[in-house]
């Protein structure tokens, strides 16, 4: 008689271990080499020469359902990241997702040294394009009919990018997604007005996700007149970033310490020198810190910095005696510094995103607290775009019937005030922080070796990173 071939498991030696076996350890929390304890607390010895043998048969003996349960358990149980994706879409997902998440250049996938199987440049772009537009699907899929819209631009060499991210609500959670990373100018005769911004953006969602610029509800960006154009043409509320207020604020404060600040500059300068830095280097690991213009938060950092190394300073430098602020100058600069921390701690709460700012901000601080009754004229002007009225059922037959007209009028005006709701205001968020670490990103992804990375590599490559929840190993099996 013929023995009955056991049917292939669906998971591998390794993984079928690694979930029901764990090393022993002895009294000193040690591993135990050889040994190891089942989830059924049994205990058994496998050498490494007879690789996983000893370990299978207790499992196929004590646990005949360990395929049903594995494939009931978790992805970080089992260590697998699919149970039913082929090898190569595997070995693709692999090296699409070290590439996309850890920055790494695209020829990188034909290096022959690393645990993966090499795959061709050309295979690996034509995957990010094919995974690009099943995300782009599956975000057109999620978005809805009312969202906002974050963005800002940023120069690289001669291009204009600009970054646009949708926020909108899901089952009463605030969700963002970015919709677009792209150059604003491909033609001559195209320029960075309001009018063209706005093109862009109604060609972009049309093209891409399928919707109509008036499914943005609200702008969220810097407090620029260009900014403030867009808004007024798209007749949308604009939510100035609080941020960027606050920088504006900074620097009309700083105005008057100017001359202090300078001097504080002129010193870090000096300090940063070979020659200085040397001495300074025996006393402390404290390094000088210089102010830049287009951050606030560096000259915190600078005075910070100023007041943490002047105990170090030797005071009969002749080359520093010039640059050290006088004694006034210092009880200057420690009242500046009291001022910058509490400004420092504002522009971490910002970071936070609680609440949105101005005017149409205020008004939906209000809402969401449940006092959208009290809103003035004007907040309820900025809020009109986010009204949601939901009539009441037509009962005025029964009505006539059992309630005198001042009873009636009176039940309308309370179903009035309740029928009021207003969407969209718990996902406003008070500041376009997002999309300057997103910049950050993208610096780093183009990199002083990778400038020659085309505009639409580098829209797939952050695209992918920023979506990563909308794909994974069955994307990438699915397209091969």
């Amino acid at each position: 008689m013929l023995a009955t071939p056991r049917p292939r498991s669906t998971f591998s030696n390794a993984q079928i271990a690694e979930y029901f076996y764990s090393p022993c350890r002895d009294q000193y929390d040690e591993s135990v080499p050889e040994y190891f304890r089942c989830r059924c607390e049994k205990v058994r010895k496998q050498t490494s020469r007879n690789g996983f043998t000893k370990l299978m048969q207790h499992v196929h003996s004590e646990h005949p359902t360990f395929q049903e349960e594995m494939l009931a358990g978790t992805t970080a149980q089992i260590g697998s990241v699919a149970h039913d994706a082929r090898r190569t879409a595997m070995n693709h997902f692999g090296w699409l997702e070290w590439i996309v998440k850890a920055n790494l250049p695209l020829m990188f996938c034909e290096n022959a040294y690393t645990s993966l199987e090499p795959i061709s440049v050309e295979t690996l772009r034509a995957l990010l394009e094919g995974v690009t537009r099943s995300v782009e699907a599956a975000v057109a899929a999620e978005l809805p009919d009312a969202f906002g819209i974050m963005f800002d631009g940023w120069a690289h060499s001669s291009e204009h990018f600009v970054a646009v991210f949708a926020y909108y609500e899901g089952n009463g959670i605030a969700k963002s997604v970015l919709l677009s990373m792209a150059p604003v100018i491909n033609e001559p005769d195209e320029d960075l007005s309001a009018h063209t911004h706005r093109d862009v953006l109604a060609e972009m969602l049309e093209r891409d996700f399928g919707k109509d610029l008036s499914c943005c509800k609200y702008l969220v960006g810097d407090n620029c007149s260009m900014n403030r154009r867009l808004a007024t043409i798209m007749q949308v509320p604009l939510v100035g970033c609080a941020s960027h207020r606050l920088y504006r604020a900074v620097q009309q404060h700083l105005a008057q310490n100017e001359d202090d600040l300078a001097a504080v500059q002129a010193l870090m300068a000096k300090l940063r020198t070979i020659k200085q830095s040397t001495k300074l280097r025996f006393k402390t690991t404290l390094w000088p810190a210089i102010r830049q213009d287009t951050h606030w938060g560096s000259t915190f950092s600078m005075v910070h910095r100023y007041f943490a190394l002047l105990e170090f300073l030797d005071l009969d430098d002749e080359e520093l005696m010039d640059l050290l602020p006088p004694p006034a100058c210092n009880r200057r600069l420690k009242k500046l510094y009291a001022d910058l921390k509490d400004f420092e701690s504002v522009f971490k709460a910002f970071k936070e995103e609680r609440e949105p700012t101005g005017r149409a901000g205020l008004g939906c601080v209000r809402v969401l607290k449940g006092d959208g009754a009290r809103l003035t004229a004007s907040k309820k002007w900025a809020l009109r775009p986010f009204l949601q009225v939901d009539r009441a059922p037509d009962n005025n037959g029964e009505e006539a019937e059992t309630h005198s007209l001042v009873q009636r009028l009176e039940k309308r005006c309370r179903l009035g005030a309740r029928e009021a709701r207003y969407c969209l205001v718990g996902s406003i968020p008070a500041t376009s922080n997002k999309v300057e670490h997103f910049f950050s990103v993208a610096r780093a992804t183009l990199g002083h070796e990778r400038n020659g990375l085309q505009p639409i590599a580098l829209e797939m490559v952050l695209f992918l990173r920023e979506n990563s929840r909308f794909w994974d190993v069955s994307t990438v099996d699915q397209l091969l």
